[in-house]
Parts: structure tokens; C-alpha cells; sequence
């Protein structure tokens, strides 16, 4: 997404092509495109391309005393600006057509953090980038560009300080940069994935590792031609590795950053005019791509979201495959009508370069926060609705309460980290009121316990719950060790653990990618099985909790994947069905589970899909309450009135012995 021409360094048609290879399967990935579920990792190529001719460029200027902060800032307003600018604007009539008041206003927040290069931040505060809604985030991918500014607002600094180091210096300098900001970046992708995803510490040593490459030019550019061809096709491998193996469960970016990442820098050292891979990536169509690839990678997350807003997620192939041409007519129109004018000095001076951006910039950023404040209705997506339709976008639209004040009593409460002080509190509780029930899961599990804490009359109830947190695979950040030793030291504190956990992450493609949010929404998408390994795995970990505690497996409910503007279009008195295939797909996975713990004599496995039978109209809405808050979770409402089923479906919990000690007593008697 950087500059390849410039007087100052050698111009390579392959690395032009380079980003052809980073912008395709980005675009397919956004798409949908199971193959290419790593597309991804296509930023994770550019940053590396972004730092490499970045730094052949300000590293040469800055040696032969020729360099300019003031045009150096001028090249990256010319060279990114004027597109960002006119892809913003044109998405502005359309999300307010089309998108829902609340979505309306984030997407104004989003233009504003544009204008302060911190969409990145914004996005780390408000979207998952695997989520459902990230695939109806129109400005969503900007946030790749925010790190690259804030990069470069200290990188050039730091180089015009350091310019009389010794370049062997400067070059062990960044090793150890980049060698800390990897160690920084796995460690945040374990403790803060959404962090270590979107922020620049845990993205910089990627530019960096670009900024190295230019710094080692001399060393790999003598390199012999075999040595060439064996490393450059190394650096292909290494790319289609991590896009067709990755998907949204790799835990990214950090140590499997490394593929795309070396896998760069291999062809950016290697891939010469003498390689196959040279001569491929410069051949002319290859070249053009990349040429365009800004502007492509501008103009299809917009194309993509807004058609999804408009069809429901109801988009195949075909469709896909026409956005898709779009995507490149867009990117070249805006390449020689926008971008390629306005580089060029004789037309635009540099003062009118910079009094233009800075123009539009706070007139957007200025505009788009009044008009978030503004009281609604602010679009005209309101203006289009009638009775019971206004009443669903109302129960939609409505904030959602606070949780009963019961679940943060003494003894009834959830966290998310197990410390010393819980222990303590957990053993004064044991004392007051005997053994408790523990709920343990993710965030469907915090659903569990809020609907039983309100709902049951134990007064020791606790939940280890954290948002994403399964027992397989492992994650550090999660709490399900730190759980395990607890009932290992203390058998008597519950007289039952309550497991659940999003059925999502139990479910695969017929191809074995794990299923995600954003895929169970989309209506094309179908034939959902479950994972075997990954439920085995659960098993597993729930039989270690049985041996100190009795262990209830509360299976996972269908999950109806409903957006809301599908309630709003529907109206609350015809609210719409759970689809099918997602029916049958969860009811699969529940009989498998069933048949998995079978035969396990102390994991008793309750079925929430035969108890709850979820098929969809007024068990997800009503015209006095919403019941789910988005495609999975339940509401307040929801905890409320599917508690009271939980309440039936578990009552006799109370009463059973406390430890597998005690279950043996009873069961001689």
C-alpha cells in the first residue's frame, strides 16, 4: 500500500506484484472464500513491503542529506489521502440509507477516528475482526492504515536521529525490535488477542522486519541464482501456507505471524529478475493488480459490507464474483483518475495538497461527531418503517440493562481471574452455606449463570466465565487451569460444575474449517458438523473436574445467527425462523456430543437444545422484549425467561453428594 516508484531507489516491477500477492487474498477472505480462510495475513505482506521501500527511500535520502520531514509527510498525504477520502464519502449516502441508527452512528465514529489516523483503536474498542459484524463494517479495514501512520509518524524520527550510527548498529538495533515486538506480540495474542490484532506495538516489528531487508540490501542481492530460486519459492510457500491454513481460530498475530511475514521478506530478497517468481510477479496483469492494489483494497470491505447490509447476508458466488469485478473497476478508475493525479506536483502544489487534506479532514471529522450526537432519527432508515416494525427496531436499538443486582452478592458472583482473596471468599461462603454451584464457560456460560443466579434460590452460586475462553484449544488467558487445581485442593467446595460454551466452536465446514460467527450468519453458507477432536478434547478436560466435583455438560442451544435488521424488517409480530441448516446443524452436534459423553459416568450431559427447542419467531423476539442481543447471546430478557426453563431442567442439582468420595458412599447404600 506504499509508493514503488521513486527516483531515489531502484524501481522492481516485483515487488509491485508482491502486492498483487497481498491484496487477493485479503479480497477473497472478506468475500467469504473458505479457501482462502489466512487471506488475512495480505496486511501482514504489506506492512512488510510498506517498510522495505519506506526505508530504501528515507534511509538513502537521509544519507545524501536530501531528506525532508515536511516531503516526506507530503509523499504519504499525495499517496494515500485523496483515495481514502473519496472511498469514505461515497460510503456516507449509503450507510445512511441503509444501516440501522446505532450502526449509523459507529460508522460516523469511524470516520472521525479516520481523520486522527486511530481507526485501529477505535476498532480495538468496538469490533471483533472476525465477527459478524466486522463483515458489515464498512470502513473496518482502515485500521491497517492507522498502524502504518503511526509508524511512520516516529519511524523517520528515529532513522534522521540515528543517522550517524553505524549501520551495523542500526541493523542489530531493529533485529532486537523486531525480535522484541514478536515476544510482545504472542504474549498479547494469548492475553490480548484484540490488542496484539489491531495495535501498533504487536504490529510494528513486521514493518520493521521490511525496514531490515532494506538495510541488508547489499548482503542478499549478491546471492547466487539458485540460492535466489530456492529461497524466493521458500517465501510463496511460506505465504499460501497461511492463507489456505489459517483461519479466525489461528491465534494471530504473533509466532504464526512469521509465515507471511519471512515469507516476504524471501521474496522482497530473493525474487529477482533471474527467479521464476520474479519473472512472474513482473509480468504486466500481475504488475497492474499491484499497482491498483490501494485502491482495491479501499473499495471492496464497502462493496462487500454494504451488499451484505442490503441482502441480509443472503449473498453466493456469483454475487460475490461480481463484487469482486467491481472491487477492480473501482481500483482502477480511482488509481488513474485519483491517485496517479494527484502525485504529480504541477497539478497539485504542495500547499494545496496540504490545505485540501487538512480542509477535508476536519470538516469530516467535525461533521460526523455533531451528526452522531444529533437526536434521532438521523438517517433514513426510520423513515421507511411502519407499526410493528418500529416497535423491533426499538426493542433492537434499546440499550441493553444492567444485570439484576442478585448476581454480585456475597456469595454470588463471577469473575474471570481466580485469586488468592476469591479462594478465601469462596471458603467463607463453603462455611455459611455448604457447597455451591459453580458455573464454567464463556460468554453463553455467563448467560448461564445470570439466568440461574436470578432464577434459582441457592445463595452460593459462582461463575468463571471469560468472553471467548474455551477449554479447547488452549489459551493461557483463559481460567480453566487455574479451575482445575482449584476443585483439585478444595473437592468439597461444589456440589456441581455447570459447563457450557458457544456450540460454534464445536462446529466445522464440511472442509474442517472451525466455524465462526460471521459464517454461521450468512444464509448461503451450510452443512455445518461437528468436531470430533475439539469435543474430545472438552471431554477430556471436563473428566479431570470430575474427579474432584460432578461435572454437568449444559450443551450448547441453537444458535439463530439473526441479524438485526432482520428483526426490524420482519417486525416484531413475525419475527423470523432459525434457518434449517443451522437447526440441523446444532442438532447434530448436540446428539454427537450426547453420544461422546455416553458411557462417562460422571459427566451428565443435559441437552439445552431438547429443553430450550429453539426454532425461532417470538422465542427470539416479541413485541415487548428481544430475547437474543445478537446472533447467539441471550438478553436480559432472554436470561430471564430461558432461566426459568434451566431452573426445571437442573433442580434436583441441590441435592446430589458433593464429591466422587461421597457419590460412591451413596450409591452402596
Amino acid at each position: 500500500m506504499q509508493p514503488a516508484h521513486d527516483r531515489t531507489i531502484t524501481y522492481r516491477p516485483e515487488i509491485d506484484g508482491l502486492r498483487a500477492l497481498a491484496v487477493i487474498p485479503v479480497i477473497f477472505f472478506h468475500a467469504g472464500f473458505e479457501a482462502m480462510a489466512g487471506g488475512f495475513v495480505g496486511v501482514d505482506i504489506f506492512f512488510v513491503i510498506s517498510g522495505y521501500l519506506i526505508t530504501s527511500i528515507l534511509y538513502s535520502e537521509i544519507q545524501n542529506g536530501s531528506f525532508s520531514l515536511v516531503r516526506f509527510y507530503e509523499r504519504r498525504v499525495r499517496r494515500l489521502y485523496p483515495a481514502l477520502t473519496l472511498v469514505t464519502i461515497f460510503c456516507i449516502p449509503f450507510a445512511w440509507w441503509w444501516m440501522l441508527p446505532s450502526e449509523f452512528r459507529e460508522f460516523l465514529y469511524s470516520i472521525a477516528a479516520i481523520q486522527l489516523f486511530a481507526s485501529n483503536i477505535f476498532f480495538w474498542w468496538d469490533t471483533d475482526y472476525f465477527s459478524t459484524g466486522a463483515e458489515l463494517t464498512p470502513l473496518l479495514h482502515t485500521w491497517s492504515l492507522a498502524v502504518e501512520e503511526q509508524f511512520y509518524l516516529f519511524f523517520p524520527l528515529g532513522l534522521l536521529l540515528l543517522r550517524r550510527l553505524d549501520k551495523r548498529l542500526l541493523i542489530a538495533g531493529i533485529v532486537l525490535a523486531i525480535i522484541a515486538g514478536l515476544l510482545l506480540a504472542t504474549r498479547l495474542t494469548v492475553t490480548h488477542p484484540s490488542a496484539s490484532f489491531y495495535l501498533l506495538p504487536s504490529r510494528a516489528w513486521e514493518l520493521l522486519m521490511g525496514a531490515l531487508m532494506a538495510l541488508t540490501a547489499q548482503h542478499w542481492s549478491k546471492s547466487p541464482q539458485w540460492l535466489c530460486e530456492i529461497l524466493a519459492l521458500a517465501g510463496v510457500a511460506l505465504i499460501a501456507l497461511a492463507v489456505l491454513t489459517f483461519d479466525a481460530q489461528t491465534p494471530f498475530p504473533g509466532v504464526y505471524a512469521l509465515a507471511p511475514v519471512m515469507g516476504t521478506a524471501l521474496i522482497i530478497g530473493f525474487a529477482d529478475y533471474r527467479t521464476i517468481v520474479g519473472k512472474v510477479l513482473a509480468l504486466r496483469p500481475v504488475v497492474l493488480i499491484g499497482l491498483m492494489s490501494y485502491s482495491a483494497y479501499l473499495w471492496h470491505q464497502p462493496l462487500f459490507a454494504f451488499a451484505r447490509i442490503r441482502t441480509l447476508n443472503n449473498l453466493d458466488v456469483v454475487d460475490f464474483s461480481l463484487l469482486i469485478a467491481a472491487t477492480f473497476v473501482l481500483a482502477f478508475l480511482s488509481w488513474r483518475y485519483v491517485e496517479n493525479p494527484f502525485r504529480e506536483r504541477r497539478k497539485f502544489p504542495r500547499k494545496t495538497i496540504f490545505a485540501g487534506a487538512l480542509a477535508f479532514s476536519t470538516t469530516l471529522f467535525i461533521t460526523t461527531v455533531f451528526a452522531s450526537f444529533y437526536p434521532a432519527p438521523i438517517q433514513m432508515y426510520e423513515r421507511k418503517l411502519t407499526g410493528d416494525q418500529l416497535i423491533a427496531l426499538e426493542l433492537v436499538e434499546r440499550p441493553e440493562p444492567k444485570q439484576a443486582p442478585r448476581v454480585d452478592e456475597a456469595c454470588n458472583f463471577s469473575r474471570e481471574v481466580i485469586t488468592s482473596s476469591m479462594t478465601e471468599r469462596l471458603l467463607k461462603c463453603q462455611q455459611m452455606h455448604g457447597p455451591g454451584l459453580a458455573v464454567l464457560g464463556d460468554s453463553h456460560g455467563m448467560n448461564v449463570f445470570n439466568a440461574l443466579s436470578v432464577n434459582m434460590d441457592d445463595p452460593f452460586i459462582v461463575g468463571f466465565l471469560q468472553n471467548g475462553c474455551i477449554p479447547y484449544p488452549d489459551q493461557d488467558r483463559c481460567q480453566y487451569e487455574g479451575f482445575r487445581e482449584l476443585v483439585e485442593q478444595h473437592p468439597a467446595l461444589f456440589h456441581t460444575v455447570v459447563f457450557n460454551q458457544a456450540g460454534f466452536y464445536l462446529l466445522q465446514t464440511p472442509q474442517g474449517r472451525t466455524a465462526s460467527r460471521a459464517i454461521l450468519s450468512e444464509q448461503t453458507h451450510s452443512g455445518f458438523v461437528p468436531n470430533d477432536h475439539y469435543i474430545d478434547r472438552t471431554l477430556e478436560y471436563l473428566q479431570q473436574l470430575d474427579q474432584h466435583s460432578p461435572v454437568v455438560w449444559l450443551g450448547p442451544w441453537t444458535e439463530p445467527h439473526v441479524l438485526p435488521r432482520e428483526y426490524v424488517i420482519s417486525g416484531c409480530e413475525s419475527p423470523p425462523a432459525i434457518r434449517q441448516h443451522l437447526r440441523d446443524s446444532f442438532q447434530q452436534l448436540d446428539q454427537r456430543i450426547a453420544s461422546t459423553v455416553q458411557g462417562n459416568e460422571g459427566i451428565d450431559y443435559r441437552s439445552s437444545i431438547e429443553t430450550l427447542n429453539l426454532s425461532g419467531g417470538n422465542q427470539l423476539m416479541d413485541c415487548q422484549n428481544l430475547y437474543f442481543r445478537d446472533g447467539d447471546h441471550w438478553t436480559v430478557a432472554g436470561e430471564l425467561r430461558f432461566g426459568k426453563v434451566l431452573k426445571a431442567q437442573l433442580e434436583g442439582l441441590m441435592d446430589q453428594p458433593s464429591t466422587p468420595l461421597a457419590r460412591a458412599d451413596a450409591s452402596q447404600e
